[in-house]
């Protein structure tokens, strides 16, 4: 299959792999056979309309996995973050990413790091935070259900955002909005995020996903085909925390917030989403202004 029919698949192959970075995040706990049917090569081919044939071909060409290995890692790899955040006890946590049962889980953690589940949580409670990152202030804020175009990455996150607003991804995402009508009225209302699923600590630094995301109007169902993609941020009560400075200090931040919520509050379902309010196209590192956004619900 050459290049540029390969590139015929692209559209497909990005709303595949959404549908499966989104699948991934449900809780599966009353419907694990579900999952497993859902994330089936046969399921999937005939969603995205392909031939079984070409989905495993283009899926393996760029994502450089199978689709078999490629849901068990990130499906593996969300399950460490799970356990890291400290929600919900192993048993849960195998439940509500779609294993059997709870001792698969705990087969998977002696096969991959020789331990249990919790021998491997107590490492992260022993992270420290940076000196500058001790007392990070936040608001609470309410965002309202929000769609947004959005191109889908994978790589270093050290290098997204810096590497997207000089490539031009925003710019694809802007000009495609305002050919089609979905600029909003007022410039101040235009927002430029970023969705980063994973945590490093996990994830090979080449295979992290990123969402680059511009938000938009109104809803718009694209075509199967098309490489931009269109979702809704859904209505989200959020910790925000503001972090001047270069993106690639980021990691450390995270570390920090994640050790910070709010009294009174839990870490949410739903996605960590990252504003950049100015541009590396347009001032230094150290000017950089990126709000992070944390799902918070509060506690029971």
């Amino acid at each position: 299959m050459g290049k540029e029919h390969l590139n015929h698949y692209r559209g497909q192959i990005n709303a595949a792999l959404h549908h499966i970075n989104e699948a991934i995040q449900q809780d599966w706990t009353e419907n694990s056979i579900g999952f497993q049917e859902s994330m089936s090569i046969e399921n999937l081919a005939k969603t995205f309309g392909m031939s079984k044939r070409n989905f495993q071909l283009c899926f393996k060409t760029f994502t450089h996995e199978s689709v078999g290995e490629y849901v068990k890692r990130i499906r593996n790899e969300y399950a460490l973050q799970l356990l890291k955040e400290g929600k919900y006890n192993p048993s849960q946590i195998a439940l509500r990413v779609g294993f059997a049962n709870p001792p698969a889980l705990y087969k998977f953690f002696s096969k991959e790091f020789d331990e249990t589940p919790s021998e491997y949580k107590a490492k992260f409670l022993t992270e420290t935070v940076a000196p500058n990152y001790q007392d990070v202030e936040y608001e609470i804020r309410k965002m309202a259900a929000t769609p947004v175009l959005f191109l889908p990455y994978v790589g270093n996150y050290d290098d997204y955002a810096a590497e997207f607003f000089g490539d031009g991804s925003w710019d694809r995402l802007c000009n495609y909005a305002s050919t089609h009508g979905l600029l909003p009225e007022n410039e101040e209302d235009m927002g430029y995020w970023g969705i980063c699923y994973d945590d490093t600590d996990f994830t090979d630094a080449d295979k992290c996903r990123f969402y680059a995301c511009l938000n938009i109007k109104t809803f718009v169902k694209l075509n199967l085909t098309d490489e931009i993609k269109c979702m809704s941020l859904p209505a989200q009560w959020y910790a925000v925390y503001r972090h001047i400075g270069a993106y690639n200090d980021l990691e450390a931040f995270y570390k920090a917030i994640l050790q910070n919520i709010p009294s009174g509050y839990q870490l949410g379902e739903g996605r960590i989403l990252e504003r950049y309010l100015n541009s590396p196209r347009d001032v230094n590192e150290a000017e950089l202004v990126t709000e992070v956004l944390l799902p918070i619900i509060k506690q029971k």
